[in-house]
């Protein structure tokens, strides 16, 4: 049953990739703005659930190493990002006849989203509410991310349809990471307890690396004040949800 809840998870994940349907009727100003506030409060439900769910649960499952497999997974993915260059913002790059950077970012998101059902198959093996909180989690930062996927592929020459298509097509990876984690723990007993503080320094890198930065560029007192205010939402949400579904 609980594979049944994960995989449910990880698909209603990877319909997230169909967002770009709603870009084609927004006007660019509006979008910006979205995304900027999106990104507060992404930030905020990660931060939440890494110091609110997943550490604490590393180290009641392992209080020897919790630490040390935090610091693997924020350095993880670190050279994850690195060697394919995951960043959403390709520097230097603005003619849209730039396919190569598209499938470099399709090739980038299915590793990624991978590994993000590889972490809810782990939340999951150890309780329902964990799996449900780190599911929200993943939703949360994929919102900007699938966004700004969708917008890279039409910057490079991909049609409407297309872009979907493929982004759709990347996003399902992260089925196939969920179902390898629990084949896995067949053979490996515990696995659960590497994945989840991995998930929570890979949890810390986006965060830190990815959407916090790109808060800090937005210096206008208003838009600052509604960023914190998502912010702080985002981290409320997840003491919210984990009372709602019962985690200790």
């Amino acid at each position: 049953m609980t594979l049944w809840y994960a995989l449910l998870s990880v698909f209603a994940v990877s319909l997230l990739s169909l967002l770009g349907a709603v870009l084609i009727s927004i006007q660019r100003k509006t979008l910006e703005q979205i995304i900027t506030y999106t990104l507060a409060l992404s930030s905020g439900v990660l931060l939440g659930t890494t110091f609110f769910e997943l550490l604490p649960e590393g180290v009641e499952l392992f209080p020897d190493s919790v630490f040390l497999w935090t610091l693997v997974g924020f350095i993880s993915f670190f050279c994850l990002e690195k060697m394919i260059q995951w960043h959403h913002h390709v520097e230097g790059r603005h003619d849209h006849d730039d396919k190569p950077v598209a499938y470099l970012t399709l090739i980038g998101d299915g590793i990624h989203n991978f590994a993000d059902g590889a972490v809810i198959a782990a939340a999951y093996l150890v309780s329902v509410p964990l799996g449900v909180t780190t599911t929200i989690a993943v939703i949360a930062h994929e919102v900007p991310h699938e966004l700004s996927d969708f917008l890279i592929l039409i910057h490079g020459g991909f049609s409407n349809k297309r872009a979907l298509l493929y982004n759709f097509l990347s996003a399902t990876t992260a089925i196939a990471g969920t179902i390898l984690v629990f084949l896995a723990t067949a053979q490996f007993a515990d696995l659960e307890r590497y994945l989840i503080p991995f998930a929570a320094g890979n949890f810390l890198y986006i965060a830190a690396s990815d959407l916090i930065p790109e808060l800090l560029t937005k210096r206008h007192g208003k838009t600052s004040v509604i960023q914190v205010a998502a912010m702080l939402a985002g981290i409320s949400i997840v003491p919210l949800v984990s009372y709602l579904f019962g985690s200790a």
